[in-house]
């Protein structure tokens, strides 16, 4: 579906070593002004209908909906977007790319090893941080589709699944480095580093729960400390800071 896709099995540390890169731009004719218009169109209806699902869910998204948004008709929108199904796909595949470009690539720019599993984890506790308001179109959508077979679901399973394989690997690449223990669980450590962010969204977004993000912090941390070898587990834990004007204060009191 995207790049995140472009090593393969979470295991194989050969795989893990290799970074994805963005696809360099093909060389092709400049469109016309028609294709270019229609292009940019598009893009803007992609990217109301995306604030529009972060607020009501991708179940809640319409063609009409977003034609109101967009001050456009119903049959605008339509000549973009074949389906509301479509439309619903194409949110996913954008709110993917972002996910990319503000989690996943500066991450992977740094040093490998457990640096960048904490760069990766710093980076999506920013994202989070933000979706605590506004939502989080992998979670929303794993509620209304987890039970409804589709290309909908297809779409958001496939998207999560490359990204829980990306921080897979960089377990796998901190234990190769010695970062970690040798008999560290790599897929038990992703497992409750991709639990701890479900757990915030619904300590922080639905309960309101105080101090919810110190929190996931501190979790991911001891776990990260429970892994270690003995001589690496006593030095100080890493302080992620999180920018207030992301952080609802009812998260962090």
């Amino acid at each position: 579906m995207t790049s995140l896709r472009s090593v393969s099995t979470p295991g194989s540390l050969d795989a893990a070593d290799q970074l994805p890169k963005r696809k360099p731009a093909r060389a092709a004719r400049s469109p016309s002004k028609g294709q270019l218009k229609g292009q940019q169109t598009r893009a803007a209806i992609v990217d109301a209908a995306l604030g529009l699902a972060a607020h009501v869910g991708l179940e809640g998204l319409s063609i009409g909906a977003v034609a109101e948004v967009m001050q456009m008709s119903k049959s605008g929108v339509f000549a973009h977007f074949g389906s509301r199904e479509e439309l619903q796909i194409s949110v996913v595949r954008e709110y993917h790319q972002r996910f990319e470009e503000e989690v996943f690539f500066p991450a992977v720019a740094g040093a490998r090893g457990l640096p960048r599993l904490r760069a990766l984890f710093a980076n999506w506790m920013k994202r989070t941080s933000i979706e605590i308001e506004a939502g989080c179109i992998y979670i929303s959508g794993a509620v209304e589709f987890d039970d409804r077979p589709g290309p909908v679901r297809d779409a958001l399973a496939s998207s999560v699944k490359t990204w829980l394989v990306a921080m897979n690997r960089a377990v796998v690449l901190a234990k190769k480095e010695g970062h970690l223990k040798p008999d560290t669980d790599e897929q038990q450590m992703t497992f409750e580093i991709h639990g701890l962010i479900l757990a915030l969204h619904y300590e922080a977004r639905f309960l309101k729960t105080p101090h919810s993000v110190e929190r996931a912090l501190a979790g991911f941390e001891r776990i990260v400390r429970d892994q270690q070898p003995v001589a690496s587990a006593t030095s100080p834990a890493t302080v992620y800071p999180v920018s207030p004007l992301h952080t609802p204060a009812t998260a962090v009191r």
